[in-house]
Parts: structure tokens; sequence; C-alpha cells
């Protein structure tokens, strides 16, 4: 059994091998802007199989599908007749922008003590007269 699983996993990892050269092929007669934006899937019936991570970069591949496929004929000598580009979710998270802490100047909250003396609305006085206390305080939220 451990026979069989070595001969597979050699397997798997020289397609891969064999699908990145072939995306490093592909790279080469793209924009650099779209080379982030697709990874080589499969060739399977005569189909280059791209996966991308967006509709917008759907179309846009779609307009360079007779470089790829002059790409993979120059690398493989294979001949295939259509590229089909796909959706795929993207592979890594964007980064998560930790907000930046706000603090609210002495002349800001003097500005907003002297509106609240001229509010007639008790409430929405004393929210502003709370607000304008508030100076020189760091507030986490955006």
């Amino acid at each position: 059994m451990d026979n069989v699983s070595n001969k597979l996993s050699q397997q798997i990892r020289k397609k891969a091998l064999e699908l990145k050269r072939l995306e490093g092929a592909i790279c080469a007669s793209l924009p650099l802007d779209c080379h982030d934006h697709f990874h080589v899937s499969a060739i399977r019936d005569r189909q280059l199989i791209v996966l991308t991570d967006s509709p917008v970069w759907q179309t846009r591949l779609r307009m360079y599908s007779h470089s790829m496929l002059e790409a993979v004929e120059q690398h493989t000598g294979i001949k295939l007749a259509q590229v089909k580009i796909r959706l795929s979710p993207p592979r890594r998270k964007p980064p998560t922008i930790e907000p930046v802490p706000r603090v609210l100047s002495a002349q800001s909250a003097q500005l907003i003590e002297q509106t609240a003396q001229c509010i007639s609305d008790d409430a929405l006085q004393s929210a502003l007269l709370r607000l304008s206390r508030k100076a020189g305080q760091k507030n986490k939220k955006p």
C-alpha cells in the first residue's frame, strides 16, 4: 500500500510541477497585471482550463486566450482548441486593515459644545455635550 501511495504522490507532484511550468510560460505571454489573477488548472479534452478570481479578470483573460494557446503550443507542442476560464474564489485572504483610532481635537470639542448650547432638543443637546467631553480620548471605532 505504501508503494502505491508513494507512486501516486510522485505522479501528483509531477503533474503540479508540469502545470506550474505551463503557467510560467503563459505568464510570459500576458501583461504583468494579469499574472496574479489566474492559475492553470488542467488540460482536458484539447482545452486549457484556467481559474481566475473575479468576473472582471475572466473577461480580460478571454481577450488573451489566443496568446495563451500559442504559449501552450510553443511550450509543450500540444495544439489546443480553446481556453475555458472559470471563476474560483481567491486563494489568499485579503489583508485585514486595522481601523485607525480617532481622536476628537480640543477645537472640535469646543465647536460641538457651542453648537449644543444652541440646540433646543434636550436629548440632542445632551448627546452633543457628552461627545464634546471626549476631546483627547482615543475612539476605537472608525
